[in-house]
């Protein structure tokens, strides 16, 4: 085992932000000791850099591997940006310790291969076609990759330096492309040789896409440092992958390769029953999400497909799950592509077999109303997320949970931190921020409550908005509680008001591609840059520009969060409150519905403040704050001031707060 000094080997930067040298202690030591560890901090804190600096020690004294899950590609290539100052520390410092990271992504999203990515099939049908390919050698790129990795010692010597240092994807694909390589196994074939790999949650949070790739890791579980960047996404990215659904569309397809090889009619009987089941509900169903008993639904098919009890059930659907076997094989002689519709919906009943007698499962049709159509789903619903995080945790060296919004006390209940047999270490960061720098208020007069949603409440809401956008010198984003909140305000003519304020409104649309709404927010924060008085972004809490998306400096000197975010109470949300009040302690109401609102608030209310520097303003326009500020993360609410309902009572507040930088 080979002795380094500590964390100060590895800090690239010449001063520490306030209270970072004593965070990153705290992270190292803990590391030592195996734990779990949480780091609430608010933006400009640096928790990238401060992560690595803490962890980097105890993985190169233990071989370990630090695996870094992160959110979005932006949030990958500012870990890899930090690893290169690092790299270039250790190299200016003439030291034998090397650092090097690759950033990877999915499947579909490295692929270069036209078919497959024509198909836009999701990860585990694209996994499937892969392999197809591969084993009809029909992909070029991967052939070329294997001819180039079989004629070096070295796992893939195309550039030299991709083992020496930090690698961002986008390089990666670049490199492929010139090359006509794969640059998503080219990626894997060099994850064994990276001190540093920098992920989606997906490839360690879903069972299926983690065995795989810890494989290629060439490490366990045990041996791996597990980094969540931006952690409280993993509550709901943790149920997600731990839950199923079946639809008439999957089902039709379903039925025809059930036909293409003539199964047994019983078979293609229970296909049928179910497509016919779903379209008859799509007909009956009003409400977009009913509860289903699955004992009464299970008892109803064992009764229509002629069995006596439960065991010929489970033996058709194992039966089912080999035909899919069979089907793909024949697909892949033939030359065809595989996509496993059989084996999905196999999977899918294997699971309502498992899990219809447990309490934390909630089992529904849903109803996907869209322009061009409505359709129909039957779903699984997990609702704990400790069933999926838990094993994880119990397994890896230690585990660093980051984020600037998380309730700490939720947020360890959710994840079973402690539960998991570790060590638990839970750490707090200071505001980084000036109180000069950052202006919060709660609007009274205002409610979007149910009851309240009306065309005076509305017009009063874009009055107070006009107030905002007068004192306001460059961009604004106005974050509604749902899209109902939305085109209300768009209906009650926000539009005239962003207008008579010189700036100029751009709309959040559900429909948008990934692509279109990357341009419009672009052109967004283009306008800080004009002679104009800036821009207005209308678009939802919870959505991708609330949440994923960083506006610092003049890109969003002021946010409006316009009403309180809940969800509609739909049963499968009746369910998780009815199962967190059982397991922690009539903590129902707080865990599932009010802390998920308030987390959607509190990661739109810090967009505008992303670095230490930025000046910004948060408007709460919804009264019902008030009683809920201790929700609101420690570094807002030192800040917070309730303004009167009364006429001009914000600009009075707001005004002073920017223009005091042109004094």
């Amino acid at each position: 085992m080979m002795q380094f000094q500590n964390y100060k080997d590895f800090f690239p930067y010449t001063q520490y932000r306030e209270s970072q040298e004593t965070i990153i202690k705290q992270i190292e030591r803990s590391a030592r000791n195996r734990k779990n560890i949480l780091l609430s901090a608010p933006n400009g804190t640096g928790k990238t850099i401060i992560a690595l600096s803490g962890l980097l020690p105890v993985a190169i004294e233990n071989d370990l591997k630090i695996i870094y899950l992160c959110r979005t590609h932006a949030q990958n290539s500012r870990v890899i940006r930090e690893l290169k100052k690092i790299s270039a520390l250790l190299s200016n410092n003439r030291t034998e310790i090397k650092i090097n990271g690759l950033s990877i992504r999915g499947r579909n999203e490295m692929c270069l291969n036209e078919m497959l990515l024509d198909l836009k099939a999701p990860p585990r049908e694209s996994m499937s076609v892969c392999s197809d390919l591969r084993k009809n050698r029909n992909c070029k790129y991967f052939l070329n990759l294997l001819k180039k990795k079989r004629n070096v010692d070295t796992p893939v010597l195309i550039s030299p330096e991709i083992l020496s240092k930090p690698v961002d994807a986008d390089n990666l694909i670049r490199l492929c492309q010139d090359k006509e390589l794969c640059p998503y196994f080219l990626s894997k074939f060099l994850l064994a040789d990276m001190r540093v790999i920098i992920c989606n949650y997906q490839w360690i949070f879903n069972p299926f896409i983690r065995q795989s790739f810890l494989k290629f890791v060439g490490k366990e579980l045990e041996k791996s440092i597990i980094v969540i960047d931006e952690c409280h996404n993993i509550i709901d990215v943790a149920t997600e992958v731990n839950s199923q659904k079946v639809s008439p569309y999957s089902l039709r397809l379903c039925k025809q390769d059930l036909e293409n090889i003539r199964a047994p009619a019983r078979i293609q009987r229970f296909v049928n029953l179910l497509i016919e089941h779903l379209n008859k509900k799509k007909q009956t169903l009003h409400e977009v999400e009913k509860a289903i008993e699955p004992a009464k639904l299970l008892k109803k098919l064992i009764k229509k497909l002629g069995y006596a009890d439960l065991n010929g059930f489970q033996n058709l659907v194992h039966e089912l799950h080999d035909y899919s076997v069979s089907i793909h094989e024949e697909k892949v002689a033939e030359g065809k592509v595989a996509r496993d519709y059989v084996g999905s919906l196999a999977e899918f009943w294997l699971k309502w077999l498992d899990t219809y007698i447990l309490d934390k499962y909630f089992f529904c049709y849903t109803i996907q109303q869209t322009e061009k159509s409505r359709n129909i789903y039957m779903e699984i619903v997990a609702l704990d997320p400790r069933e999926t995080v838990m094993p994880i945790l119990t397994s890896c060296y230690a585990s660093l949970h980051l984020s600037g919004t998380v309730n700490p006390y939720v947020y360890n209940n959710l994840m079973g931190l402690i539960q998991s047999g570790k060590s638990y270490k839970g750490i707090i960061a200071d505001s980084p921020f000036q109180k000069s720098n950052i202006k919060a208020l709660i609007i009274e007069g205002v409610n979007t409550k149910r009851k309240n949603r009306n065309e005076s409440m509305y017009r009063k809401m874009i009055e107070k908005i006009d107030e905002v956008l007068y004192c306001t010198p460059a961009n604004v984003g106005i974050f509604c509680a749902s899209y109902k909140v939305l085109d209300a305000l768009v209906k009650n003519n926000i539009r005239e008001i962003v207008r008579k304020n010189n700036k100029k409104l751009f709309l959040e649309e559900p429909g948008l591609s990934a692509s279109q709404n990357a341009f419009m927010v672009e052109d967004f924060k283009s306008m800080a840059e004009t002679s104009a008085k800036g821009g207005v972004l209308l678009g939802v809490c919870g959505g991708r520009n609330s949440e994923g998306e960083d506006y610092p400096g003049d890109y969003m000197n002021a946010v409006i969060i316009a009403g309180f975010p809940y969800h509609l109470p739909t049963p499968r949300i009746n369910a998780k409150i009815n199962y967190y009040d059982k397991v922690f302690d009539n903590q129902g109401w707080n865990f599932a519905y009010l802390y998920p609102a308030i987390q959607r608030a509190n990661q739109a209310s810090g967009r505008p403040i992303r670095t230490v520097n930025d000046k910004g303003a948060i408007i709460y326009m919804d009264s019902r704050f008030k009683q809920k500020y201790e929700w609101i993360p420690s570094w807002i609410q030192d800040e917070i001031e309730v303004v009167p309902d009364r006429k001009n009572s914000i600009t009075q507040n707001l005004y002073p707060f920017f223009s005091a930088d042109k004094n």
